[in-house]
Parts: C-alpha cells; sequence; structure tokens
C-alpha cells in the first residue's frame, strides 16, 4: 500500500525525515518496503505552460491531428507543435520547454516538424512517468496554477512514497490516518483530524432515499447520503495529483472523492446515481442463485446466493464490498449522488472477491475487517468534498440501518502484569499516554487501568495484547538482556529408541526397505494366522473399516499386506522390515511388545550377468536375523525346530541366545499366502525387541588389525544316510577344539549323494597376533579337529 509521507503530515505534525519516519514505524511492527521518491528521479525542468491560442492546424500523423500551438511560460513563449486531442487554448499542461529532461533521459530540445520548428513539448501522463495514461492527451493542471511554476512542486510531487506491507490483522493501518495515528503515539506528538462540517439543506435525506437490510449476517450496518445539484466534472489537480501518487487514475470529481476518501480515512465508499435507483429505495439482499449482474468493467457476472447484493427493489445495482454496477454508475449526466457507506462481514466478501475474481482495493479492506463506526465519518468526509468539489447541497440526515450495535469492549490492564511479561515497564503515566496516543480510552493512570477498544482495533481482546502495544510504542530496546540461567541438561534418548535406531541402520544397509504398515488388523486375516495365545482380540470401538477392526496381535500381520500389496503392483522381488508394535491382553493390562519383522520374497539379488538369478529362501531370513542379533551385540549359540503360527510347520527355527528365543524365522504358511492372494513363497523373521534388549550381550572389544599372515585350510565330512548330525553340532566341537587361534569358520558347500548321504565342507582360517603361524603348527591342530569330531559324530572325513 502506498502512503505519500506529506499526506500524513496533514495529519500530525512530524520533523522526521521519510527514513526515519519509516524506521520508527518498522521497529513498532509496521512492515514499511520501501521509501521512494514519488517525482521520477530524471525528471527535470518541467513547467506549468498556457496554451495561449492554436495558431494553425498542420495535418494529421498516425490519426491525430497536429497543430501548432503557442505556448508561454510567463516570461517566455513557444512555438509548440502538438497532436494531444484535449490540446486547446486556455488550458494550462505540462510543458516541457527545451532544455527539460523526461524519464529515461530523454532531453527536449527544437526540432522541425512538418517542417514547422517545434520549441519543447507538450506531455502526457505517461511521458511524465506518472501513470499509464496517453491517448487522453497532455496532463491538464489547474486552471488557478500559474505560468512557469515548476509541475513537481505544483502537482505536489515533491514528496516520498512509504510502501507498507500491512499484516492481516492490522486493517486500521490501511489508510493515510492510520499512519498518521501510529507515528503520532511514536513521536508524542498530536494526531490532527480536521473537523467535518456538513452545511446540509432542509430537504430530510429520509424523503428521498430508504434502505433496508434482508441479509443481517452478511451486512451489519448500511448507511446513505444524498448529494443533489452536482456537477460532474474532471478533479482538481491537488486531488488528481494525490490519487496518481497512491497508483489510483483519475476519474471525475464525484468517484475520485469515494477513492480520496477511502485512502484517507480506509473506509470504503460507493456512489451512485440516484436516478438509476428505483424508488429511491436500496435493499442489501442476497443475490439469487444465477442472477446476472455486470459490474462497472463492463463484464457480465453470474452469481450465487453465496454472495451479497446491493439492490433496488427491479434489480442489482453494485456487488456488496466489491464492485459497482455499470447500470447505475456515476457519469456527466449524474445530478443526484446516493452515497453508500456500509459494513459487510468479512469472510463474505473474501468469498466472492475470490469466486469472481475481483480483487479491489474495496474488497481488500472489507475481507480484512472494515470499522463498523468509522463509516459515519467516512460517509461524512466524502459528502463534504462532493459538495466543494462538484456543488449541490446534502440532503439533511442520514439513512443508518444498523439493526444490532455492537458494544465497545473493555479490557484491563494490570502494571504487575506488563512487568511480568516484558521483565520491565514503563510508569503507568507514560503506559496510559501510549494507549491514548494510539486511540485507546483509558481510565486515569494506575496500578490497574481499564481500556475501551475502539472499533478500529480488531486485534485486541485481551490483557495481552495491550502489553504488546505499551512495548510496540515504548521500544522493543528497553527491553533488558539477560543471560540464560539454570543447568542445561543433555537430552538422552531411551534404550529402546536406541535399539531400534541400531536395527533399522542395520537393515537398512543390508539392503531392505522398511515399511510402516497401520496397526490395525484383518479379522480374517487375523483368524488364518491365529495368535501366539488364546487370548481374544483388542476390537476398536470406531474402526475405519470392517477389515482395520481389531489392534495387531502377530508380528506379520502388517508386513505381509505390505508384501502382497508390492506383488499386485508388478514388484516381483521385495525385501522389506518393520519396526513395530502388538498389542496383547495380560492380567497387567495391555501389553504392547516391540518386534523388528523382516519379509522376503522373489530372487536373492537384482538380475545381471554378475550374479545368478537364485531365488531367496529360508536361509536368507535366517541369515538377516544373524545379522540383526549381530548389530544388538547378540550371538545365537543354538538353532533350534519351533512351531510358531503363520509359519510352515517343518520350515521353522528359532536362534537361541542363552537358551531363550531371540529371533524366529521361516517360511509364511500356504494359508496365510493365499489369505492374501500371494502366490510365490515368502520367507520371514521376527525379532523380539523386548527379549532382546534383556539378554546378555557380547562386550565390544577393540582389536588392532593383524600384522602376521593367516593360513586357510579346507575339511569335508562324510556323514550318513542315517545319521541326524547337524552344520551346528559340527561348528560347535571344531571351535572347542581349535581354541583361540581359529578366526574364521564358513561352510561354504553341502552335497548331497543319491543314496541320501551328505557332505559338508568347511574352511578354517588361522591366525596369530604376535607371530607367524608355521605349518606344523596348523597341520597339529587341523589333525586334532579331524579326529575329535570324527570320533564324537562317527562320521568320516571325505576322502578317506
Amino acid at each position: 500500500m502506498k502512503i505519500p509521507y506529506g499526506w500524513v503530515r496533514d495529519f500530525v505534525d512530524l520533523d522526521l525525515a521519510p527514513a526515519d519516519a519509516a524506521d520508527r514505524l518498522v521497529n513498532a511492527g509496521i512492515k514499511v518496503a520501501s521509501v521512494t521518491p514519488l517525482a521520477p528521479a530524471e525528471l527535470s525542468g518541467v513547467v506549468v505552460g498556457e496554451i495561449e491560442a492554436i495558431e494553425r492546424e498542420l495535418g494529421e500523423s498516425h490519426g491525430h491531428r497536429l497543430v501548432l500551438c503557442r505556448v508561454s511560460t510567463g516570461r517566455d513563449r513557444y512555438a509548440v507543435v502538438c497532436g494531444a486531442p484535449n490540446a486547446a487554448a486556455g488550458l494550462r499542461a505540462a510543458f516541457a520547454p527545451p532544455g527539460a529532461v523526461l524519464p529515461g533521459g530523454r532531453q527536449i530540445g527544437t526540432a522541425r516538424i512538418r517542417g514547422v520548428e517545434s520549441q519543447g513539448m507538450l506531455c502526457s501522463e505517461r511521458e511524465l512517468g506518472m501513470g499509464d495514461e496517453h491517448e487522453a492527451g497532455i496532463l491538464v493542471v489547474d486552471g488557478d496554477a500559474a505560468p512557469g511554476v515548476d509541475l513537481v512542486k505544483c502537482l505536489g510531487l515533491d514528496d516520498t512514497i512509504l510502501e507498507i506491507e500491512v499484516t492481516p490483522n492490522r486493517p486500521d493501518c490501511l489508510s493515510v490516518l492510520g499512519i498518521a495515528r501510529e507515528l503520532a503515539a511514536l513521536t508524542g506528538n498530536a494526531l490532527r483530524v480536521p473537523p467535518t462540517i456538513l452545511k446540509e439543506s432542509e430537504e430530510p435525506v429520509s424523503a428521498l432515499a430508504r434502505a433496508r437490510i434482508d441479509a443481517p449476517d452478511l451486512c451489519a450496518r448500511f448507511t446513505a447520503r444524498l448529494i443533489s445539484g452536482v456537477a460532474v466534472a474532471p478533479s482538481p489537480g491537488w486531488m488528481a495529483a494525490r490519487l496518481r501518487a497512491v497508483g489510483l487514475r483519475p476519474i471525475s470529481n464525484v468517484v475520485d472523492v469515494t477513492n480520496y476518501v477511502l485512502w484517507e480515512r480506509g473506509h470504503p465508499l460507493h456512489a451512485f446515481d440516484h436516478d438509476t435507483v428505483a424508488e429511491g429505495s436500496i435493499v442489501v439482499r442476497r443475490a439469487r442463485v444465477g442472477e446476472h449482474f455486470t459490474t462497472l468493467d463492463g463484464q457480465e457476472r453470474t452469481l450465487s446466493d453465496a454472495m451479497l447484493v446491493i439492490a433496488d427493489p427491479a434489480k442489482a445495482i453494485g456487488l456488496a464490498g466489491v464492485m459497482g454496477g455499470a447500470a447505475s454508475e456515476v457519469s456527466e449526466r449524474t445530478t443526484r449522488v446516493l452515497l453508500e457507506s456500509a459494513y459487510f462481514a468479512p469472510a463474505s466478501i473474501r468469498r466472492t472477491s475470490r469466486a469472481l475474481g475481483l480483487l479491489t482495493d474495496a474488497a481488500y479492506r472489507f475481507e480484512r475487517g472494515a470499522d463498523i463506526e468509522a463509516l459515519v465519518d467516512a460517509s461524512a468526509r466524502a459528502a463534504q468534498l462532493i459538495a466543494e468539489l462538484a456543488g449541490g447541497s446534502i440532503a439533511r440526515g442520514l439513512v443508518d440501518v444498523y439493526p444490532a450495535p455492537r458494544p465497545h469492549p473493555r479490557v484491563r490492564l494490570r502494571m504487575a502484569r506488563v512487568q511480568r511479561v516484558l521483565g520491565v515497564a514503563p510508569p503507568a503515566l507514560e503506559a496510559v499516554r501510549i494507549l491514548r496516543g494510539l486511540g485507546l480510552s483509558t481510565t486515569e493512570p494506575g496500578a490497574e487501568v481499564e481500556v475501551e477498544v475502539p472499533s478500529f482495533r480488531r486485534d485486541i481482546a485481551m490483557e495481552d495484547d495491550l502489553v504488546e502495544e505499551i512495548i510496540r510504542v515504548w521500544g522493543y530496546d528497553r527491553i533488558p538482556s539477560a543471560s540464560p540461567t539454570g543447568a542445561i541438561r543433555l537430552v538422552t534418548q531411551p534404550d529402546s529408541f536406541r535399539q531400534e535406531q541400531t536395527v533399522r541402520a542395520a537393515l537398512a544397509a543390508a539392503g531392505l526397505t522398511e515399511v510402516v504398515p497401520y496397526t490395525f488388523a484383518n479379522p480374517e486375516l487375523v483368524a488364518v494366522l491365529a495368535a501366539l495365545d488364546a487370548d481374544e482380540p483388542m476390537r476398536l470401538l470406531n474402526p475405519l473399516s470392517q477389515d482395520a477392526s481389531l489392534m495387531r496381535r502377530h508380528p506379520l500381520e502388517g508386513i505381509l499386506e505390505a508384501v502382497a500389496l508390492n506383488l499386485r503392483r508388478q514388484q516381483p522381488n521385495v525385501s522389506v522390515f518393520e519396526i513395530g508394535r502388538t498389542y496383547r491382553r495380560s492380567a497387567e493390562g495391555v501389553r504392547e511388545p516391540r518386534w523388528a519383522v523382516i519379509a522376503l520374497t522373489g530372487a536373492r539379488h537384482r538380475p545381471g550377468w554378475w550374479a545368478p538369478g537364485d531365488a531367496v529362501d529360508v536361509y536368507d531370513a535366517k541369515g538377516y536375523a544373524e545379522h540383526v542379533l549381530e548389530a544388538l551385540t547378540l550371538r545365537a549359540r543354538e538353532v533350534r525346530p519351533v512351531s510358531v503360527a503363520g509359519l510352515e510347520a517343518d520350515s521353522a527355527g528359532a536362534l537361541l541366545v542363552n537358551g531363550e528365543a531371540a529371533a524366529i524365522f521361516g517360511e509364511v504358511a500356504v494359508a496365510v499366502r493365499e489369505r492374501l492372494g500371494i502366490t510365490p513363497p515368502v520367507f520371514a523373521a521376527m525379532i523380539p525387541l523386548d527379549t532382546a534388549a534383556r539378554l546378555p550381550r557380547i562386550p565390544v572389544r577393540y582389536e588392532a588389525l593383524p600384522r602376521y599372515p593367516s593360513v586357510a585350510r579346507d575339511v569335508a565330512f562324510l556323514i550318513g544316510a542315517d545319521q541326524t548330525t547337524t552344520a551346528q553340532a559340527i561348528e560347535t566341537v571344531m571351535v572347542a577344539e581349535a581354541g583361540p587361534l581359529l578366526r574364521e569358520l564358513a561352510l561354504f558347500d553341502v552335497f548331497r549323494f543319491p543314496d541320501g548321504r551328505r557332505s559338508l565342507a568347511w574352511r578354517l582360517v588361522f591366525q596369530a597376533g604376535d607371530r607367524t603361524l608355521t605349518d606344523d603348527e596348523v597341520h597339529a591342530i587341523h589333525a586334532r579337529i579331524v579326529r575329535r569330531v570324527c570320533d564324537q559324530f562317527n562320521i568320516s572325513l571325505r576322502g578317506m
């Protein structure tokens, strides 16, 4: 919003430079985006010139009639060729004599046009950089402006524009008066609002105009005044200059007054041609569904019943708070003006403005909340100016429809509260002075004052709002700086959180993707999976849907649905994990055990020439489970077959740590896969994290990189068809017999003979930390291991 600083000074005496005033406003919370001179920087030497005569015509150029004008600047006379349509003898207009400079660095000199010497140039708004108007012709100034006077001073362009960005909660600052009020409070100077004196006729307005509100929820107050005998004409130069300064195009004296008062007082007004209003009667009503209305811009709009219109008994004549109608606009034929000043519901105006794409200055202010009481003063100010500039007489009185007057809220302010909130407080007398300077009425200064909030401050509702008003005017720099005191305690993460982060990092690093399914379960899937115990499932009182009506009881319920979803989306290779909870009842209440769950299906690796396209199997699930336990510094010493709901009975096992199941792995049961529509086999692992948290961990010790070489030996044992010896049992004996020099042990080959015999081959890596091992040492250990294994399990060394 553009605010001319000179206009502000009409309301308050200020000895501040514009930049200093902007700093004061910014420090008080009113953002000033820029401070710029009003006149174009390069404009110089342009004066007021009087066209004394049109000496002759010179033909046409580009559709314009060229004439030779004699222009006087008081002391000098110039012959000027001009093609403006409004050039006429007796006009006083903007004239750039030879030597003047126009925006863009354009130097004005003498030129020959149509064989005639033209000395200087009569200028339009666009040529002067003061607006976009060009086709209407040269810029005409008031007839009382003396020829030769500097145009910048004549039009009041020796001013500075404050570009202010007003927040939605401060509509009171959307006017020159609002900014002047802020600066008056900040400087301590008095706000000077000139009184409005209306010279009214004897004829009452009630005999000429009536109003009725049929939609009080959208229009809380409507007023109207009538001015008769007006003569619509161009506005005086001073008003046109101020309107141009704020970015508005002058239209006529009546219309310009409404725009002028809008900027000055912040309240939108609208002027109707009274003769176009049927019966002089105004009805404020909702638009009818599908009602058509032509706005001032000539566009026909289709309205809805959510929109508010100003109408007469026959038709709509204005779109309330947004734009007037073409059929009732003020024109040069207008002699009687019906002046509207009203209050409309902000939400209604916002909806209408956005729905129709009409973003007007009036809508901008109404949708932020206009002042329901200031509309009377704004109406009186506009009526006074119309009577002064357009002539005519003001009908006596005011049509004022105000069904439910709004009381002024009162807020109690305690000085102790100011001290408590800010850490510092001004004296009570100073606090009261600040509040009164902002237009707030208060009781006498004391430990506690009562403040009456005016209608233009819709943002003040409680005591702390008043505290904010005091400090922003008194100065935020007065708040004392203080170093923080007290002990600073480092944030510590719970053990469970750190455990889950460790598992998440380990599985993500291994190439698995985390999924986060719902904690709700499908009753049909629960029935197929069965339960880990015989407890009744926990039912939701208000489920999202029937297939999510239970709390999850089995760790596989959520992750298997994620696998099924991926397979349906043509993603055949799925390797995912979840860290979640199940919910079970117990004697102590509801327990929520935590789980890390892994599910695998499809190929073990991405297909490529470098790796075979082998499918995952149960050993992949077992390996990932061991990987998780190792990340948690747990070591599984034993594997035991188990029977677990949801897994195939002959393909499920448990990794034991200290005799307790630290992980369960296996192939998902066919019945479960069929229920979910999963065709390929799925392998899963479940790690109970609460169990893992209480198991003893392997201490982590630093070990230097080996300095001496290692020695590898391979050994293969032949196990009979009728023997049930497991690889784990053999490995346990080998580790015990080898001693501390055995660094690695890996089963690298399993071969089954047609007769049922099995061949298991291991690679053993030996290494010492303090010396290079000799062949004799390694041979001795290797022979001891072979002898012990063969004797204990009654098996033979392959090849013997």
